[in-house]
């Protein structure tokens, strides 16, 4: 079970987020829409606190933090319930492949280096990656390095796997391949919440869509409820130029 309360987050006199609260339960798919600058990605980024909340609190799993009260060891406890995927791959250039998704399981979780090794292969092998496994990052693809990033997500034993627009930085052709592990995820129920501009995977493998706008929540339910029958009036505009935008992109794939 994941809690969010009343979390907001200021940079100097900019209120980037205002009180959010939801809930996510185990084994469930959030997905995160709205316009760009909305705070999308500042409310990922405070869930494992890569960046302070000014207040709020935050719950996952059997860690909870208090942006009052925080300690350092609440924080680091808080941290090992997620992993995070970033949509620019963050990935160790000076480790290949198998090497960067054991290295949680090595000095976070002190797993003995072969047995790490051994696991991180498996792993590697769930996103299509076993052949790839001594390859340095500038070797790879985008998709594959964005691969490498959700498989060393996956070996951070966490909760819950946190994705920042993981398919923004990609070229197109490099997307689906990076979909396609996200959707075998949630067929697995692995608990995520996914902050990104693909209204398709929304529709088809999310469990509870958020829709925000200026640092807030406006509408929260079901993807037939958001994009079928929005609510607010936001949502309703929000979800129609999405949509128009896919059309307009189909159209041009087409020339």
């Amino acid at each position: 079970m994941i809690t969010v309360q009343n979390l907001s987050k200021n940079f100097a006199q900019n209120q980037v987020l205002k009180d959010i609260s939801f809930e996510v339960e185990v084994g469930q798919i959030v997905v995160i829409i709205g316009p760009s600058g909305t705070g999308k990605s500042t409310l990922l980024r405070c869930l494992n606190y890569l960046e302070s909340p000014t207040s709020g609190s935050i719950e996952i799993g059997t860690a909870k933090v208090d942006a009052g009260t925080a300690t350092n060891k609440q924080i680091s406890s808080l941290r090992k319930q997620s992993s995070f995927v970033f949509q620019n791959y963050s990935l160790f250039a000076n480790k290949n492949a198998l090497q960067n998704v054991a290295e949680s399981l090595i000095t976070v979780w002190k797993e003995p280096k072969n047995s790490a090794l051994a696991h991180a292969q498996t792993i590697l092998k769930q996103v299509g990656l076993a052949d790839k496994a001594d390859q340095y990052p500038s070797q790879l693809s985008g998709g594959q390095q964005q691969r490498v990033g959700i498989a060393r997500a996956m070996a951070s034993k966490g909760e819950v796997i946190l994705f920042d627009e993981p398919t923004s930085a990609l070229d197109p052709e490099w997307v689906e391949e990076v979909l396609v592990v996200m959707k075998e995820l949630a067929r697995q129920k692995q608990t995520m919440i996914v902050v990104t501009h693909e209204m398709q995977f929304a529709k088809e493998a999310a469990d509870k869509v958020i829709f925000m706008e200026g640092g807030h929540i406006v509408e929260m339910g079901t993807p037939k409820q958001i994009f079928d029958n929005p609510q607010h009036h936001r949502t309703k505009a929000f979800v129609a130029r999405a949509a128009k935008n896919a059309v307009t992109s189909f159209d041009s794939s087409m020339l």
